[in-house]
């Protein structure tokens, strides 16, 4: 009924700058890489490469991952900035033939349209899901351990020249479903073997690193390196902050040095792929549920400035005829008028539609669909304007657990008119709080 409100923005296709062409992101993922071993090893001195790494860039140890806590499902997000009930790639068992290829844009495909190179080294079958044809300038599947797998991505770094490269290490994922992550909650120490693949994991990254600076590439790269997953004994997948954290970390040229970052936001794995568009200078669609993480980038102290837009006016509620999650951006009377129409088709009289001159304003709705009680509320928190983007902060709020609520649906929404400006609009949701 509503099929008018669901339209997407579309992505153009540009020729890239000397700028960009002349930039460089590496995302290495340590499947299974735990972020308190790694801090450990790290403070003991085990661990050279990422040591370098964390005094050249910005980092945290407590970003975090999809849940369920697999390899693909998390990967897919890692590599699409989407979660994954937006993506659809939701089984870890194997490549499945009949399933074909992830549905949604993933970032080679969007650096690829913006005339850029890629490529994709991985040590799992399954992960070529994420490889749609027509989107890798390079693709390697390598049935082999983390130096193997560095050979492969150094190599194709020489001579295929990407600007995009993600490279999968499967090292650490392998020794902890056979020999064990340790767990904190027993006080079970990591396996030798799980250390040792760490170990290797960071003599592989430090290959790359090095293949990076020979190629007088590191002052205009960006290296990220992040996991999909942690694991407790021999075994994840859950929401256990064992198996959800993971490490993330950005370095090189295109890096800020930052250090630890101590952000109000949690880093989500789907901001991996949405701060390696940023770092090559393509734009993070409105759709994606992964941002940038500017503190970590350059250029981010430039982009983070921006200008707040006011709120003229806005209208909120928990009852509207609108029942599912819908992120809205209007720019023309006639659309106004419908979007009116349709929040309040259960209102007898209709209340009249509000006056909006769009010629200097546009309306900014987010409806957080139905849920079967009171005490949820969506709310559009702030907006900036920031390199031709606008961003519209979301924050939704859920009743705590054992509160009292009222039995009754509810349909959450809010309503801003701001000023207009020129650029793509991007709603970035804050996260669900529990109003206290």
């Amino acid at each position: 009924m509503f099929c008018w409100l669901s339209g997407l923005i579309v992505l153009a296709l540009v020729l890239p700058t000397a700028a960009q062409l002349d930039r460089t992101v590496v995302i290495l993922s340590w499947d299974g890489g735990k972020p308190s071993v790694i801090r450990q090893l790290v403070n003991d001195g085990k661990l050279p490469t990422i040591q370098s790494l964390l005094a050249d860039g910005s980092y945290s140890w407590v970003a975090q991952t999809t849940v369920p806590s697999s390899t693909l499902p998390s990967h897919t997000s890692m590599l699409t900035g989407m979660t994954i009930q937006r993506h659809g790639i939701t089984w870890n068992d194997h490549f499945r033939k009949q399933e074909e290829f992830v549905k949604v844009a993933t970032v080679f495909e969007l650096a690829k349209k913006a005339g850029l190179k890629t490529a994709f080294v991985v040590s799992k079958e399954k992960l070529n899901h994420i490889a749609k044809p027509g989107t890798l300038d390079a693709e390697e599947y390598v049935r082999g351990n983390a130096f193997q797998v560095a050979e492969r991505a150094v190599r194709i770094l020489r001579e295929t020249k990407p600007n995009l490269l993600f490279v999968h290490f499967s090292d650490p994922d392998s020794a902890g479903h056979g020999y064990g992550w340790g767990s904190e909650k027993k006080g079970i120490p990591p396996s030798p073997e799980f250390v040792e693949a760490l170990v290797r994991c960071d003599a592989a990254t430090g290959r790359i690193v090095t293949a990076l600076k020979g190629l007088g590439r590191w002052e205009r790269a960006l290296v990220i390196v992040t996991a999909d997953h942690g694991g407790h004994e021999k075994t994840h997948g859950s929401a256990d902050p064992e198996d959800v954290l993971v490490p993330w970390i950005a370095a090189g040229g295109l890096a800020e040095k930052n250090g630890e970052l101590r952000l109000q936001r949690t880093i989500r794995t789907m901001d991996t792929a949405a701060t390696a568009l940023a770092a090559l200078g393509v734009s993070v669609p409105s759709t994606w549920d992964g941002q940038p993480v500017w503190e970590a980038l350059r250029e981010g102290r430039r982009a983070m400035k921006g200008q707040r837009l006011t709120i003229i006016s806005e209208w909120k509620g928990s009852h509207c005829g609108i029942a599912e999650p819908r992120r809205i951006v209007v720019t023309d009377e006639k659309t106004w008028e419908r979007l009116w129409r349709a929040v309040h088709a259960r209102r007898t009289p209709l209340p009249p539609v509000p006056e909006v001159d769009f010629s200097k304003q546009m309306v900014l709705a987010v409806f957080m669909g139905q849920k079967r009680t009171s005490g949820f509320a969506i709310q559009i928190a702030e907006v900036f304007a920031c390199n031709r983007e606008i961003l519209v902060h979301v924050k939704e709020i859920a009743p705590p657990p054992n509160a009292i609520v009222l039995q009754v649906l509810t349909q959450p929404y809010h309503i801003v008119v701001v000023p207009k400006v020129d650029g793509t609009v991007r709603f970035v949701l804050q996260g669900l709080t529990q109003e206290k």
